[in-house]
């Protein structure tokens, strides 16, 4: 640096320097760095250009007032710039407001700020050149350059900063627009996830994470529930009082709702008056009921708005499952029908959801005769489905709640039993229960029987196929004792057989004790072309109708199923041990299998293993599932049997 002889400061800026730092800032454009990183560049880029005690970047807050952004290089930079940020006095300032550079070559001399020239000097600064920040003509901020001897900037030095000030603008306008853009995609998608009136997570988002927590109940054999909860009388409220009060209640019920729960709990809003929380991690159903309680209790306050005083209050339905095939649409199918039947016993009162109960109740609601006329038309439009739930055998007293899945035992999978369902346009989802007295009365019961067997022995060729050893080995399909009389049974039976190319001794046709069973009830011929083609029998809810144990001799079954009224009043009840254990001795002696149903609780499936049961069936341990569904959890449980035994061996 030299000096002219009319004082002018002489300074030569390196310009292999500046070009090295012209692609350093161009490269915070490109490299897609935010405001902050392209103003922190440039203070450190034009300290090390220029050999200056330090510099500092400030920009405009949205009500006008100057801010520290960026500083380099020294500490004592960033507090001289906070005085100009706090006395919104200084050269930065006056730069920002005329758009020209201030400078002060000798801080020492008193000017026009005394407070910020008697800082610098205590600070050892003692020159400044403020130079605006400008694009599009608007005042982007300010540029502060320090040096520690009273020297101003030379003409070449001065023009370099200009430069790298207008080059730092122009990239600032385009990364503000960036983060403008970013920050409106975001609100977007916020917006989409959220509800606008609750603030609450969306159906979407509910359902991600719904299915995100049932693919660990996959994974890490966790259990997950979901509440279904109904705001009781918010028509009412909007009729009488309008939507704004409306509105007011949804907020204070999502409010103690979200007070209510746990932690990790998510809550959404599905849609109008019905709320839905997804419970991960669940210890028992009990944790799940808790949970309601809680809910039902915080929305039984009387809410005080506009001068009115409001009771709401909810009903709410529970579904938990801890069955790797479970999907999402299922869980909140049946927390919702739980949700209805709380609504109709008690208002504000909440209920588990029980598949047995749900059946009788989606019997009782629809009309027999009114499905009998659309039973021929769900099978032409392929709206019946069969699914298929697991049969275990397990040996093992060890296995229980807190055991390994039992489909990752080797040999659990005793067989599947098909069960019909009919995905109906109006009434949704029904099982069995709810049609199969309108197909006997209507007399297509056959026709339905045919097409079940038909349906499941292709599913059991598909098994194979794709699963392997892991197949299912052993089908199990309902026939009703009127379609054993029936002429072309056995027919039927040879010819799906023959089609799918599967021996007799895969398929069990198991009888629906609805009336006085014994030898006459299977007709001779039937019996004999069933032992010729290898098939078996067995008896459905053996132990409730008119067979006794000691019938059970005249019968050709090689499957006895206890019914699970037996089984559900395990461990309470000595009476129902007691038939269970007569049934098992019998079994046992007969050479006959013999398979508990209902097994839906821990506890039961403990005393039934204590009582020496070996052959189970029930909710506790398996749903009935689509085919594809329990393709994956037989795959699913597979991958982890083999890990689990593969870490075992290398113990």
């Amino acid at each position: 640096m030299t000096h002219t002889p009319d004082g002018d400061v002489v300074a030569r800026v390196d310009a292999g320097a500046m070009l090295s730092l012209l692609d350093e800032l161009s490269a915070t454009v490109t490299g897609d760095f935010s405001v902050q990183d392209i103003l922190q560049e440039l203070a450190e880029g034009i300290v090390d250009l220029l050999g200056l005690a330090g510099a500092g970047v400030s920009t405009p807050s949205p009500r006008g007032e100057l801010l520290v952004v960026a500083y380099a290089t020294q500490r004592r930079v960033e507090q001289l710039d906070r005085v100009q940020e706090a006395l919104q006095a200084g050269p930065a300032p006056d730069a920002h407001a005329s758009g020209r550079v201030v400078a002060s070559p000798d801080l020492a001399v008193v000017g026009e700020w005394p407070h910020f020239q008697e800082r610098a000097t205590e600070l050892g600064l003692a020159s400044v050149t403020a130079v605006p920040l400008r694009a599009r003509g608007e005042a982007l901020g300010v540029l502060t350059l320090y040096r520690a001897e009273p020297v101003p900037l030379g003409r070449a030095e001065l023009a370099a900063a200009r430069t790298l000030a207008n080059l730092a603008a122009s990239y600032l306008v385009v990364a503000i627009d960036r983060e403008a853009a970013a920050q409106t995609q975001g609100e977007l998608a916020h917006q989409a996830a959220h509800d606008p009136l609750t603030g609450l997570p969306t159906r979407r988002v509910f359902f991600e994470q719904l299915d995100e927590a049932l693919t660990l109940v996959r994974r890490d054999l966790s259990t997950v529930g979901v509440l279904f909860i109904d705001v009781d009388g918010l028509k009412r409220v909007n009729d009488t009082y309008g939507h704004a009060l409306g509105d007011q209640l949804l907020l204070t019920c999502a409010e103690r709702i979200r007070a209510a729960l746990r932690p990790d709990d998510l809550l959404a809003r599905l849609a109008g008056d019905e709320f839905v929380v997804v419970l991960e991690h669940l210890a028992s159903a009990d944790v799940a009921c808790a949970v309601a309680q809680r809910i039902c209790d915080s929305l039984a306050l009387p809410m005080l708005t506009e001068g009115h005083v409001l009771q709401p209050s909810a009903s709410i339905g529970i579904a938990v499952s801890d069955e790797p095939g479970v999907t999402s649409d299922l869980l909140v199918s049946q927390a919702d029908a739980a949700m209805y039947r709380a609504k109709r016993r008690r208002k504000g009162s909440f209920q588990l959801f029980d598949p047995v109960v749900h059946a009788s109740e989606q019997a009782e609601a629809i009309s027999y005769e009114q499905l009998s006329s659309e039973l021929e038309t769900a099978i032409r439009e392929e709206q019946l489905e069969v699914h298929y739930q697991p049969i275990l055998e397990i040996v093992d007293p060890r296995i229980g709640s807190a055991r390994p899945d039992p489909l990752t035992v080797p040999g659990s999978l005793y067989a599947v039993e098909a069960l019909v369902r009919w995905r109906h346009p109006r009434h949704g989802l029904l099982s069995a229960g709810a049609f199969i007295g309108a197909a006997v009365r209507s007399g297509f019961i056959v026709e339905l029987g045919a097409w079940v067997l038909r349906t499941a022995c292709r599913q059991l060729v598909t098994w194979d196929a794709v699963l392997g050893r892991r197949a299912p080995r052993r089908l199990f399909v309902n026939v009703s004792p009127a379609e054993l009389s029936d002429p072309g049974l056995l027919e039927r039976i040879t010819r799906d057989l023959t089609a799918a190319g599967l021996a007799g001794d895969r398929l069990t046709l198991e009888i629906t004790e609805n009336g006085p069973l014994d030898s006459s009830s299977f007709p001779a011929e039937v019996v004999d072309g069933l032992r010729r083609l290898g098939c078996h029998l067995a008896i459905d809810d053996f132990g409730t109708g008119h067979s006794t144990l000691g019938r059970v001799v005249e019968i050709p079954a090689s499957v006895l199923k206890i019914d699970r009224s037996f089984s559900s009043a395990l461990p309470g009840s000595l009476e129902s041990a007691a038939v269970i254990s007569s049934a098992l001795l019998l079994g046992h002696n007969l050479r006959r299998t013999v398979v508990v149903e209902g097994v839906e609780t821990e506890e039961a499936l403990r005393a039934l293993q204590e009582l020496g049961t070996t052959h189970f069936q029930g909710f506790h341990l398996a749903l009935p599932q689509h085919p594809d569904a329990l393709t994956d959890a037989i795959l699913e449980s597979a991958g982890v049997g083999e890990r689990r035994a593969a870490g075992r061996l290398g113990a």
